[in-house]
């Protein structure tokens, strides 16, 4: 049965969870699996997963994201990984870890729309952009989702499958330390180990580290500051260029900042090309900062979210600080 079969047959109101994307990459002979700009383990190992399960069922994978990560280098077929989209239309153009289509680029957005879309995602309100959407937000990390999907194929898990899992789901759970981590996620977690997961493999691309990092992050601490229980600081694209950094050196810095004895919420503003600011927020249990984020055109999750602005650094601040503050009081 091919794509084109399985949409005459779907009622295509209701394409929507793990049944209908599991019977339309077991139908699809040829797919490209795509992940969203500035990635990080949970995109990269999730699409790796994926690519290795598929090419055990005899399909041509394709994986592609424009911009690669480091520190995923130690996953188990990062070397597959592309930054430029193949010359041939897939049978299934398979998205995951994007609450949107545009988050994977605009060459990618242009490319996909061109044949049969798959989307696997976990954010709080991702958009239903695909043919077919297997959407779950109360799963901590892609990763389960992909999991769940290799299994429903009928592929064994191997320890490489394994090993690019783990690594999703250690990453957006900062290591099983998040409150989304439920029953589940630790379920997979040790069925994961039994069948072999490198669990090195996995610490050496979540500790991933380079001198370079370490120069931008000094700059970026050095500029904190903490107002009303929120810290926030900044990095220059300047910043970047006097240390030979790269925008993934600094994925973490956020984190760090909201871990400071008494900070609720933490805001971190690193300028991009073009004069556009990446903000990204973090917060308490407590806090829902996805509303905020999404009033600006991004995304996230209830507590670890972000968007795309231009401004003034400081102005910016003080309104995002405003806006937590205020989604604090209404909680209360």
């Amino acid at each position: 049965m091919m794509v084109e079969d399985i949409m005459m047959g779907e009622d295509m109101s209701s394409a929507d969870g793990k049944e209908p994307v599991v019977r339309a990459l077991l139908s699809a002979e040829s797919v490209v699996i795509a992940s969203h700009e500035g990635p990080e383990p949970d995109a990269i190992g999730s699409s790796l997963a994926l690519s290795i399960a598929l090419e055990r069922l005899g399909k041509k994978v394709w994986v592609y994201n424009k911009d690669g990560l480091e520190c995923a280098k130690f996953l188990p077929g990062y070397e597959k990984l592309m930054n430029e989209l193949p010359n041939f239309i897939p049978d299934i153009f398979c998205v995951v870890d994007c609450a949107t289509l545009g988050r994977i680029g605009e060459e990618g957005e242009k490319f996909a729309v061109r044949t049969t879309i798959v989307n696997i995602d976990h954010h709080i309100k991702g958009e239903k952009f695909g043919t077919f959407n297997f959407i779950d937000p109360t799963a901590p990390a892609c990763g389960v989702l992909i999991y769940e999907v290799i299994k429903s194929m009928g592929v064994d898990i191997t320890p490489d499958i394994a090993t690019n899992i783990y690594a999703a789901i250690a990453k957006d759970t900062m290591c099983f330390l998040l409150p989304t981590v439920d029953a589940r996620t630790v379920k997979i977690a040790a069925e994961l180990v039994e069948k072999g997961a490198d669990l090195t493999k996995v610490m050496k691309t979540l500790k991933y580290t380079t001198l370079r990092k370490y120069r931008l992050l000094s700059e970026f601490l050095s500029r904190v500051k903490i107002e009303d229980g929120i810290a926030m600081s900044y990095l220059y694209k300047d910043d970047y260029v006097k240390f030979g950094a790269k925008d993934e050196d600094s994925d973490e810095f956020v984190d760090m900042i909201r871990n400071i004895e008494g900070v609720k919420a933490a805001i971190f503003i690193r300028e991009k090309d073009g004069g556009v600011l990446k903000v990204s927020l973090r917060s308490e249990k407590h806090i829902d900062i996805s509303e905020i984020a999404r009033k600006y055109g991004g995304g996230g999750h209830r507590n670890a979210a972000g968007f795309n602005i231009k401004g003034n650094t400081d102005e910016i601040f003080q309104k995002i600080k405003e806006e937590i503050l205020e989604a604090e009081k209404k909680q209360n």
